[in-house]
């Protein structure tokens, strides 16, 4: 028998461990990605549906149906709505099939957090963040405000288009992530983020926003609303603790932790709100 000094065997132990954590990283991954691979996949393929609730359902059937236990269709699951917080590529997918449908399960009013915002307020130039079908800009339109909308879903954007054109008003309507969309310096009076993305509460983007409004412009948000410690988070969910400290440079004039039934999905469930404006030079 070859006896192995204790100072190789050391060496070849921590090798050994390497070689082990690499592999557990490198199955992790492969985990992650094939799920994905599948979600996106699928998501191509789904027919229309009236809300985020019915899709991420329908998917998760479809993993049943595919013989895969409740457990593990739960733990597939679990991985998508983690992975959704980080990659993009889903939402035109998702927000294509939601706004083809002809029953969608949100609302078609204006906000009526962004209505009370705006009233008394002289109208100027206005950026809607995530149009969708442009319910937001095209009141804010009606009421004589400039407005430049964008989504990443060719389909929200059509139907927004064409809502304005049958009220009768103009508006700018761009396909384009948050990520990429160029917001600016002092090009705002008026920037609307209803249940838009929750990179809102990153200090990176309200530095962002800070810089696109004009002095005195105000930003208006409504999202869901969780902890970030909460378990098994929705992806949209923002923490309002996080929230009102990305605008801590921000004059706040109105912020809400509550429960309310939302405009997506209806539900009585945890939201934030926040009005803060730039403050005048």
């Amino acid at each position: 028998m070859t006896i192995i000094p204790a100072s190789r065997r050391s060496v070849i132990g921590a090798a050994l461990a390497c070689v082990l954590v690499s592999a557990l990283a490198v199955h992790a991954q492969t985990s992650d990605d094939a799920a994905w691979a599948r979600f996106l996949a699928w998501l191509r393929a789904a027919p229309a549906a009236s809300g985020p609730l019915e899709i991420l359902q329908g998917y998760q059937k479809s993993l049943g149906a595919d013989g895969r236990s409740p457990a593990d269709a739960g733990r597939e699951m679990g991985i998508v709505m983690r992975l959704m917080r980080d990659r993009n590529d889903a939402w035109p997918l998702m927000f294509d099939r939601i706004y083809a449908s002809a029953t969608p399960n949100f609302s078609t009013a204006p906000s009526a957090l962004l209505m009370a915002a705006i009233a008394g307020r002289p109208a100027g130039r206005a950026l809607d963040v995530g149009m969708g079908q442009g319910r937001n800009a095209v009141a804010l339109a009606a009421k004589g405000w400039t407005v430049t909308g964008f989504d990443v879903s060719a389909e929200g954007l059509a139907v927004a288009r064409a809502q304005a054109a049958r009220a009768g008003v103009s508006l700018t309507a761009v396909q384009s992530s948050d990520e990429q969309f160029d917001l600016g310096t002092n090009q705002w009076d008026l920037v609307a983020v209803i249940y838009g993305p929750g990179i809102i509460a990153s200090p990176a983007y309200s530095a962002r926003l800070l810089r696109a409004l004009r002095p005195g412009g105000v930003v208006v948000v409504e999202s869901f609303a969780s902890d970030r410690s909460a378990p098994q988070r929705r992806p949209v969910d923002i923490d309002p603790a996080d929230l009102l400290g990305a605008f801590s440079s921000f004059r706040i004039l109105r912020f809400e932790d509550t429960e309310a039934v939302s405009e997506w999905d209806p539900q009585t469930t945890r939201l934030v709100r926040l009005v803060a404006q730039k403050k005048p030079e």
